[in-house]
């Protein structure tokens, strides 16, 4: 399966919407100098940063882990809930907002 190249800011941002499902760690080298983050989206496409320092590597998936144990997906405003929001400014009658500002001044 192909991952989509992300940065890790980019990678957080997707959490804080509610699209990831998991994340993982993935060594780039031998050394284990080097690692990527690969998260799986609740689409089920997969996403990875660059080969970035373990240590950066490693903070990036412990905030995301740490958010899906708290449930902050839970919180978030998705499309689902999305549908019952309504504009209340084009909804109903026609206003008449010079008729609305004649009748306020008397």
């Amino acid at each position: 399966m192909n991952r989509i190249p992300m940065k890790g800011r980019d990678i957080e941002s997707l959490l804080y919407m509610g699209k990831i499902q998991s994340v993982n760690v993935e060594y780039c080298d031998e050394a284990k100098k080097e690692a990527k983050v690969i998260a799986k989206l609740v689409t089920g496409e997969e996403v990875e940063t660059e080969c970035i320092p373990v240590r950066a590597a490693g903070k990036i998936s412990i905030v995301i882990k740490q958010y899906l144990k708290m449930g902050v997906d839970k919180l978030i405003i998705q499309d689902i809930d999305m549908k019952e929001v309504r504009n209340v400014d084009t909804e109903g009658g026609e206003e008449n907002e010079v008729q609305d500002r004649q009748d306020s001044k008397e």
